[in-house]
């Protein structure tokens, strides 16, 4: 590494006026992401069952309000796949299977969503995604995968016929869909799925010249043209945007209809739910990328969501959510502030200003050969064999996520039933602990039953036990001092120490522990020991990947930081951050 790369990596670029001095970066990323969010923007439109400009309306406003608000900082909003499947899903039930009059009704949905969004911002909602099991949040992905796959798998073959909003309806009608396939259309997004397989396992610079949406669209416009094919296996956009390709939300409609109130209350719910979800693991993910290590506001971000949420459905565009996809390719391609999200918006205006013509020859084909790989990457097996290693309970929330999901086409209920999993794992695994306790004669001078109410409320109850080695009110855990050299490299040092300790944490009272930790975080001593001493039963999965990233921030931060006490616990699995039981029961001091 340089001299001049060792500075680029310590200055963090900041957002606002103070990044514009970072717009040579940000503008060339800008213009790579247009061109690989073009298509996925018209690809999404299509499959969430709204005309395939609303993609494109929808990106252009995120991409011009997001900047403004802040939140992220490398992080490209837009449309998402992850959603085009509940979109769909809403304009079916808001239209009695008519998209045409469903549509207007999804995006009353859509600002409803928005507005729900900024009233949870202000209230510091953003938090709660802790309360989402790991493990839930990759079955809803895995069987939003796998729904974009089925759904787009007609427009493959050539097929023109009509959505189905059931997932197993549409995999029945799968038969019926190779029987009405277009061979020469199939020929288009056949290879185009198999180009967009090839150069993604292509590590060589000569596969990376050309980003890999734009090729599989240039040559598909390309094949087209030689074929022929007729124009409605084209995507269509108006020439006339304003006069031709703006929807307004039916709020009038909404409103009178009392009978749809009930379907719109559930989509907003679901929108919501998805949404929040799915920004804030996307802001997580892109923020442990980012080269600069800057960390994203939960808050800030769901609020940016919420007003382009409305901004977008009063224009006729779709939700909106920073995009795992577009924001890899913003931070591969240099991008260091949210003004490549303000380029990337100026440029594809451009391209749908000008561009239309060449827009309107792209095959509907490619567009669901892009979908389909979207979606692939969601569900892949090489997920299914991360999520075995880290437990197999993991991956029967998961599975059981999925299933319901699939089964129901109700991404809502799907979730539901994933946390209701998580909740019966952990309790049956706390019953389990407690039962050996009282096999081994280690609980003493307590009734079998209030022990076992103490176990499950447990799971809920705020984790922090007292902070420091005095004694606390919570007199049941037994005392276990921990010396300050336990920390590798500090005998000796003045630096204060902060000893926090814990009983079972779980996804159920991670938010109770985080506040309590945010506080510390940035103590007066900016080289600090933090103890984190874990006496209690259980550390789920996404407790234990929680209290690791909460170490890294305190190494990063200059302190020191380590986990007291995890040689009590048995893990499930060989993975670091597998679910943890306690080994030895402590002996409980009445």
């Amino acid at each position: 590494m340089t001299i001049q790369d060792t500075v680029t990596t310590t200055i963090k670029p900041k957002n606002g006026v103070q990044g514009l001095k970072h717009w040579r970066y940000d503008l060339m990323a800008g213009l790579q992401v247009s061109l690989v969010g073009l298509p996925l923007s018209l690809g999404i439109a299509i499959a969430s069952g709204a005309p395939p400009v609303a993609g494109l309306i929808s990106a252009i406003i995120a991409g011009l309000v997001f900047p403004f608000l802040g939140g992220a900082y490398v992080t490209i909003s837009g449309p998402a796949a992850g959603l085009a499947p509940a979109l769909l899903a809403g304009a079916l039930t808001l239209g009695h299977g008519d998209l045409a009059v469903g549509y207007p009704l999804l995006l009353v949905a859509i600002c409803l969503t928005g507005f729900v969004q900024v009233i949870l911002s202000l209230m510091r909602a953003g938090k709660f995604a802790m309360y989402f099991p790991i493990s839930v949040v990759e079955g809803m992905l895995m069987a939003i995968g796998i729904m974009i796959i089925v759904k787009q798998i007609p427009s493959l073959m050539g097929s023109l016929a009509p959505p189905v909003k059931s997932i197993p309806g549409a995999v029945l009608n799968i038969p019926q869909n190779i029987q009405a396939m277009n061979p020469e259309i199939f020929l288009i997004g056949a290879l185009s799925l198999t180009l967009l397989f090839f150069l993604s396992k292509r590590k060589e610079r000569w596969a990376n010249i050309i980003p890999a949406p734009l090729l599989v669209v240039g040559l598909g416009i390309l094949a087209g043209g030689l074929l022929q094919i007729p124009n409605e296996y084209l995507i269509k956009v108006p020439y006339d945007i304003l006069e031709q390709g703006i929807r307004l939300p039916a709020f009038w409609e909404a409103w009178q209809q009392q009978d749809l109130w009930v379907g719109l209350f559930l989509v907003v719910v679901t929108l919501t739910l998805i949404d929040g979800t799915e920004s804030l693991a996307t802001i997580a993910a892109i923020d442990k990328i980012d080269p600069f290590h800057r960390k994203s506001d939960p808050n800030v971000t769901l609020r940016a969501m919420g007003v382009s949420n409305m901004l977008s459905s009063l224009a006729g565009g779709l939700t909106i959510i920073p995009g795992g996809v577009k924001s890899s390719t913003n931070i591969q391609a240099g991008g260091r502030t949210l003004w490549a999200n303000f380029y990337y918006a100026i440029f594809l205006a451009i391209f749908l200003w000008w561009g239309t013509g060449l827009i309107n020859r792209i095959p509907l084909a490619v567009l669901a050969a892009m979908l389909i790989y979207v979606g692939w990457r969601l569900c892949e097996p090489l997920i299914f064999r991360k999520i075995l290693e880290i437990g197999r309970e993991q991956l029967l929330i998961c599975l059981v996520t999925i299933i319901v999901t699939l089964s129901t086409s109700d991404l809502l209920l799907g979730v539901g039933i994933g946390i209701l999993t998580k909740i019966i794992v952990l309790s049956f695994l706390s019953v389990q602990d407690v039962l050996n306790e009282v096999r081994t004669g280690q609980i003493i001078k307590k009734p079998f039953s209030t022990i076992l109410y103490e176990a499950f409320e447990e799971l809920f109850t705020n984790p922090v036990i007292r902070i420091g080695d005095g004694r606390g009110s919570r007199e049941r855990y037994s005392v276990k001092l921990a010396a300050n050299n336990m920390i590798p490299g500090t005998a000796g040092t003045t630096k204060d120490t902060y000893k926090i300790y814990l009983s079972s944490v779980t996804c159920m009272n991670l938010v109770k522990l985080d506040k309590t930790l945010s506080k510390l975080a940035t103590p007066p001593n900016p080289d600090s020991n933090f103890m984190i001493i874990v006496l209690g039963r259980i550390i789920d999965h996404t407790s234990m990947e929680y209290l690791h990233h909460f170490r890294d921030q305190c190494i990063q931060a200059g302190h020191t930081c380590a986990l007291v006490g995890m040689e009590d616990f048995q893990a499930l699995s060989k993975h670091v951050l597998a679910f943890h039981l306690m080994k030895r029961p402590l002996q409980i001091i009445e």
